[in-house]
């Protein structure tokens, strides 16, 4: 027999069991600790303290092995020192970044992260492979992911932050005290704005935008020639049209040959381009002005192995306009083919970044053209250009808001088909798919960082207030139809035998299902007292299973609960759940209560059907009602003593009486 304080015994145990556990690999401090330095630059020996200033750094220091003396081998700084820190799925990511004398980042530290994946799969940065990636970079790397850094799987927003975030603070860094980079902080930013835009691009959207243009030919054999002409006047065209080694022997060819002048990339292909360089016979025609190219202004401009010309053109060939000629004004290009009567020409006009790098002007981030955008605009256009969600793919909305249109039509309609589509969608989209379900780690996340913690992201929003606004009207309707693991619930009680259930005795169910609420006073208190501190991802265990988690411990944790769950219907729901406990206290606002007939006080059809055990009689314990349907749809066919009036059950309920009296006045006494 289980006494009354088994409630309060199963919850210190397991809260001694998570208090013990639930710490990480991650320092999840800002402290910077001295140790940590010689970990992420290992070739120093001392540092100095902290230097404060516009660019606080610690360095690193050895003793030269020949003359004893002390020389700096590099840097240390965080990210914080240098804002804006960059956001991940959450909150900002800060981290500990070592750099030596060359501009080379020797190693990195994730200090503290708020990421809500942590709740249910760990300190999952704590990624051996990932962080690995930041060891001996150079900054002169783009940092990117998918370029050159492979991110961490299921957190693109996180691997995002942390990639970016070394590379750019490193650089700002190398600004400072190497003299990284040409020009201002403002010319290098635009040179990686320039970049940013110019990656977008494969070859074939060049050639669909205008950006290159091709002019069809033939060589002095007479086969076939394709010529392609794009500007690659600045080094950030340059390097991405055919490579930054390519690039910078052409440029400086180039100038040593021809001088002044604008470069054009010629990109050959087709039969007649062979594979070396030659000189093309051509001229140049702006307006009234025509100038024959001479040999001088041709340079090679690499082998067509690096950059967007890869796999379009066998080699490539800078061309030096000559100084007469406006770049940023539309000239033609005329082809003089060997042996041949006839030229080809194409027109060709600047745009885009190209334009704007010719004329000398800076190329824009996106953060800051909308910048620019917001700062004279209007409240609702503020609100247009930049929600406080950032971009998110229409796609998510429209699936959403097909699964919310499935909730409440299957909810409103009480249609038995209409809500397992529901669960259906619900499991394998927000659950399996796309992990897009709400936890108690987001009430918490809300304590910690306020209400960005929701409204970073557009999705969780929506199913945040989807889920409030139908609390507030009609209960947990979340729990019945939208949460991914009272779906999975609900898929085990159809399937499993149901020679395995067993009901619950309800002394023990009554204090059993207050285990909920406690764990959702112990997790809101843990938050509240130490926000470095993560318990619930020890009672949430669809974050488990929806994440593949990689802790053995919570997967035990989810196995129990599985198994407990083919026994006694909902039990997660019932017992265990804290974001259930929290709903629950919501919907006693509810004022949408399921309808009861005076039929209630005699019939015990939907007690027994109750999936969370809520019915007692013709009283329903509110806050644990998940709104299934199931006792709504036995009122509508009247599927209990509903289907008669209270007139013919009080007439057999008189006849029975009746019955009853004449057998015991008949009775023989013993």
């Amino acid at each position: 027999m289980l006494r009354p304080n088994l409630s309060a015994c199963f919850l210190a145990a397991l809260f001694l069991l998570c208090s013990s556990t639930a710490l990480a690999k991650t320092p999840y401090s800002t402290v910077v600790q001295a140790d940590w330095l010689k970990e992420v630059l290992p070739a120093a020996e001392t540092f100095s303290e902290k230097e404060a200033g516009d660019f606080p750094v610690y360095k690193g220091y050895r003793s030269n092995p020949d003359t004893g003396a002390q020389e700096q081998v590099g840097f240390v700084f965080t990210n914080r020192d240098y804002p804006p820190m960059r956001v991940g799925y959450a909150a900002p990511i800060d981290v500990l970044v070592g750099m030596d004398m060359e501009g080379v980042v020797t190693n990195m530290k994730v200090l503290d992260y708020y990421e809500s994946y942590m709740y249910s799969r760990g300190d999952f940065i704590d990624n051996s492979v990932f962080l690995s990636q930041f060891r001996n970079k150079p900054i002169t790397d783009e940092y990117r992911l998918n370029r050159d850094i492979d991110g961490l799987s299921a957190a693109t927003a996180t691997s995002v932050a942390i990639s970016r975030s070394v590379g750019e603070t490193a650089r700002r860094v190398a600004r400072a005290f190497l003299g990284y980079g040409e020009g201002t902080e403002a010319e290098q930013n635009s040179a990686e704005n320039a970049k940013a835009q110019l990656s977008q691009y494969s070859w074939g959207s060049l050639i669909e935008q205008g950006i290159v243009v091709e002019l069809e030919s033939t060589n002095a054999e007479g086969d076939p020639l394709t010529l392609a002409f794009t500007y690659m006047g600045r080094p950030a065209l340059g390097e991405y049209l055919i490579g930054s080694d390519a690039y910078n022997i052409a440029a400086s060819d180039a100038a040593f040959k021809a001088g002044e002048g604008e470069i054009m990339l010629i990109a050959p292909s087709g039969p007649g381009a062979g594979s070396t360089f030659r000189q093309f016979p051509m001229s140049v025609k702006q307006g009234d002005l025509t100038r024959y190219v001479a040999g001088n202004r041709y340079s090679a401009a690499g082998n067509g192995a690096v950059g967007a010309i890869a796999g379009n053109a066998p080699y490539g060939v800078a061309l030096t306009m000559h100084p007469d000629f406006d770049i940023t004004q539309p000239f033609t290009l005329i082809y003089h083919p060997p042996g041949k009567n006839v030229d080809a020409s194409v027109d060709y006009a600047l745009q885009g970044v190209g334009l704007t790098l010719a004329r000398n002007e800076l190329v824009l981030s996106d953060e800051e053209i909308l910048a620019a955008r917001l700062e004279n605009a209007s409240f609702f256009e503020r609100l247009r250009l930049a929600p406080p969600w950032g971009i998110t793919p229409m796609s998510d909305v429209y699936l959403l808001l097909i699964i919310f249109a499935l909730v409440m039509a299957a909810f409103l309609s009480k249609n038995a088909k209409l809500r397992w589509t529901a669960l259906t969608a619900t499991m394998l989209y927000l659950g399996f798919y796309k992990n897009g379900f709400l936890s108690v780690s987001h009430i918490t996340s809300v304590i910690k960082l306020g209400p960005e913690a929701l409204t970073n992201n557009l999705t969780t929003l929506m199913i945040a207030v989807f889920t409030i606004i139908t609390t507030l009207i009609w209960g947990r309707v979340f729990c019945s139809s939208l949460c991914p693991f009272g779906a999975v619930q609900d898929f085990i009680a159809y399937f499993s035998p149901k020679k395995w259930r067993i009901k619950m005795p309800q002394k023990i169910h009554d204090n059993a299902l207050y285990i909920k609420y406690g764990i959702l006073a112990v997790i809101m208190v843990t938050a509240m007292v130490n926000a470095n501190m993560s318990i619930f991802q020890y009672f949430e265990p669809f974050g488990t299973l929806f994440f593949f988690s990689p802790s053995l411990v919570l997967w035990g944790i989810l196995i129990v609960i599985l198994a407990a769950c083919f026994v006694v219907e909902r039990f997660y729901c019932r017992y265990v759940c804290p974001l259930g406990a929290a709903l629950g206290v919501v919907s006693m606002l509810s004022p949408n209560r399921i309808k009861r007939v005076p039929q209630c006080t005699m019939c015990k059809v939907c007690e027994h059907a109750c999936p969370t055990g809520a019915i007692r009689g013709e009283k329903i314990d509110f806050k644990e009602c998940v709104r299934c349907d199931v006792c709504e749809s036995k009122l509508i066919t009247k599927a209990g003593t509903c289907r008669h009036s209270m007139d013919e059950i009080t007439r057999r309920r008189g006849e029975k009486q009746v019955v009853n009296v004449i057998d015991l006045g008949t009775a023989t006494p013993a």
